[in-house]
């Protein structure tokens, strides 16, 4: 895509403009709704990708109308994002840095995990059901080391991912097993980010040598 095609892309979400400068893909309108105009870094994806990023932050600004502060972190499927002040008018979208050292600027990485997870979803024809990073998620010992893992999804109350990951270092006692917040294995393991999306009732086995994914309906009895 040519220099040209990027400047004069031009959109529109629900009345507000989407104007790209080159460099940036930044809303007009929306700071007469919520006091900001936001502005997400297009580095090296499709515009189309950084749209997604706008469209889903402005539908649920506009929906939830929650009060819009500087360093305020927000989810995006299975990352975080933070509005950093930009001008007194603008807020630029940063992202968590993906091994969890503080945030850098763009989304370069939260599009990356949110298209392996759409398209490992993709692969078995389901929707995606992407884990937040204020659920929890429960693990043994090895998750955090690498270990090779077993790991199931369970139907689960909200505040719940419904992933239970083990390694060979589970003995079967549960009362062995942690239960953590999600962005600490999203930091620890970004290998199985990808599979994470997969909804309740999926399994997968993955070791150095295995890489085993399969609906097991017994998982939702």
């Amino acid at each position: 895509m040519d220099e040209t095609e990027r400047t004069n892309t031009v959109k529109s979400i629900r009345g507000i403009s989407i104007e790209n400068d080159g460099v940036h893909l930044v809303t007009n309108g929306l700071k007469s709704k919520l006091g900001f105009e936001l502005r997400v870094a297009s580095f090296s994806k499709e515009i189309e990708e950084y749209y997604k990023v706008l469209k889903y932050l402005v539908d649920y600004l506009l929906d939830s109308k929650p009060k819009i502060i500087p360093e305020q972190t927000i989810s995006y499927h299975s990352w975080l994002l933070k509005f950093v002040m930009f001008s007194d008018s603008t807020l630029d979208v940063w992202e968590a840095e993906r091994q969890g050292n503080g945030f850098v600027e763009g989304v370069e990485y939260a599009l990356q995990v949110r298209i392996e997870q759409e398209d490992e979803c993709s692969n078995y024809g389901v929707t995606p059901s992407f884990p937040t990073f204020g659920q929890n998620i429960v693990i043994s010992k090895g998750v955090y080391e690498g270990l090779g893992v077993d790991a199931v999804r369970y139907p689960s109350p909200e505040h719940m991912t419904g992933w239970w990951v083990t390694t060979d270092l589970y003995d079967g006692d549960t009362d062995s097993l942690m239960k953590v917040h999600f962005y600490h294995v999203a930091f620890n393991r970004p290998d199985l980010l990808r599979y994470f999306a997969l909804p309740f009732g999926f399994r997968f086995y993955i070791n150095e040598t295995e890489n085993d994914i399969w609906f097991d309906e017994n998982t939702l009895k």
